[in-house]
């Protein structure tokens, strides 16, 4: 006598239900792990924030705690060849390169790509110096930081000068407002003044909220801090980018 042969096929409702499952576990968990990702990204920016903080402050002790007059390749003089050797002197990164070990903290992993080294675009980076371009002539916002000289560090601006350096912006994540990254510029945008709408060409190097809404800072006084932009603004002349607010 044959015995009967039991089938454990599952039915098409028992296939529908776990497929069902598994698109609701995909849905709670990818988010969780996307989070994770840009936490992990986070705190590396953050670790590249702290580095480029403490090379400023031994590029400082070297020079008298004085701050440097340039920090853009954009802000060289008229005259200087569009190239990367010309250019370099007029870098912060060509500044603090001697006081890093790994040139790789340049780049935030959360920001794009970068464009293949070019004229106008040798020292590109996704963090900026809050400078003031005062003294910088032909500089596209010099007659603003003329108008605003409290704004911001150059070779004028001595560490001992600053009011509160623990509340005053050094170095901080930057980037245009389309994405396109920074040559070393970083602009008190869009409090001071908002170029948000003209081309990338014209645009300005600004605070980028990069991660969770915020980005990281390195403060004067080498700490650095996570906030997000509104954070660093309550009025003209209580924030962050002054060298010497007033409450």
């Amino acid at each position: 006598m044959k015995t009967a042969r039991i089938s454990h096929a599952f039915t098409l409702i028992e296939l529908l239900v776990v497929i069902a499952i598994i698109a609701i576990l995909a849905a709670i968990l990818f988010p969780v792990f996307a989070q994770a990702r840009e936490k992990a990204r986070q705190t590396s920016c953050l670790s590249n924030t702290k580095q480029l903080a403490t090379s400023l402050l031994m590029y400082l002790q070297d020079y008298d705690e004085t701050f440097y007059p340039h920090v853009t390749e954009r802000t060289a003089p008229a005259a200087t060849p569009d190239t990367a050797l010309a250019r370099a002197p007029f870098s912060y990164k060509n500044k603090l390169e001697p006081y890093i070990k790994n040139t790789q903290i340049f780049k935030c992993p959360s920001a794009p790509a970068w464009p293949t080294p070019t004229v106008g675009a040798w020292f590109t980076t996704d963090y900026g110096n809050n400078h003031n371009e005062a003294n910088l002539v032909g500089a596209s916002q010099q007659a603003w930081y003329s108008a605003n000289p409290d704004f911001g560090f150059n070779e004028l601006t001595s560490l001992a000068s600053l009011d509160r350096p623990a509340e005053f912006i050094a170095i901080a994540e930057a980037g245009r407002a389309s994405g396109i990254a920074s040559r070393g510029g970083l602009y008190p945008q869009p409090w001071a003044f908002d170029d948000s709408a003209l081309p990338d060409v014209s645009q300005q190097a600004r605070f980028k909220a990069r991660h969770s809404g915020g980005g990281n800072i390195a403060f004067a006084d080498g700490h650095t801090k996570w906030l997000r932009p509104e954070q660093t603004w309550k009025s003209y002349s209580s924030n962050f980018w002054r060298r010497n607010p007033t409450p």
